[in-house]
């Protein structure tokens, strides 16, 4: 190992020294941590600008998720979430317009990627910490604009 990999190693295990301080500075054990009441609440919050931003081709709704922790060594782990699923309002090319939709997310100024899943777009709102909450409300506008 060499010098920079050793500063950043100890650097990593003398926040340990502190377990109290660990979800406030590591990202990502903070979103890991988060209470599922919490998640859930952010998405009812968010539930009625993003209806507006996508009425009326798609519909939208709170529901429970589960999404994965990743790769490495918890491949297959779940963890409970919450989330909004967007769904069309028709039926008749449903795939078409839920593959037109995520585009319109990835497409806006700070990307939105969601996956699609029963013939919804579900959007898992574990990792939207504050900052990223109001960049996203403020792009609903951007959004409406592109799926007219």
């Amino acid at each position: 190992m060499g010098k920079l990999t050793l500063a950043a190693l100890e650097a990593t295990l003398r926040q340990y020294l502190q377990p109290e301080h660990l979800a406030r500075d590591l990202p990502t054990l903070r979103l890991l941590t988060r209470p599922g009441p919490a998640i859930r609440a952010r998405a009812e919050a968010l539930r009625p600008g993003v209806a507006q931003a996508v009425a009326p081709r798609f519909g939208v709704e709170v529901v429970d998720l589960l999404g994965q922790i990743g790769s490495g060594s918890l491949p297959v782990e779940r963890l409970p979430s919450a989330g909004l699923a967007l769904g069309p309002v028709a039926r008749k090319g449903a795939g078409r317009a839920l593959d037109a939709l995520a585009a319109a997310l990835r497409g806006l100024p700070r990307p939105v990627v969601g996956r699609i899943a029963e013939d919804r777009l579900l959007l898992d709102l574990r990792c939207l910490e504050e900052a990223d909450e109001a960049a996203f409300v403020q792009q609903l506008p951007a959004l409406r604009e592109a799926l007219a």
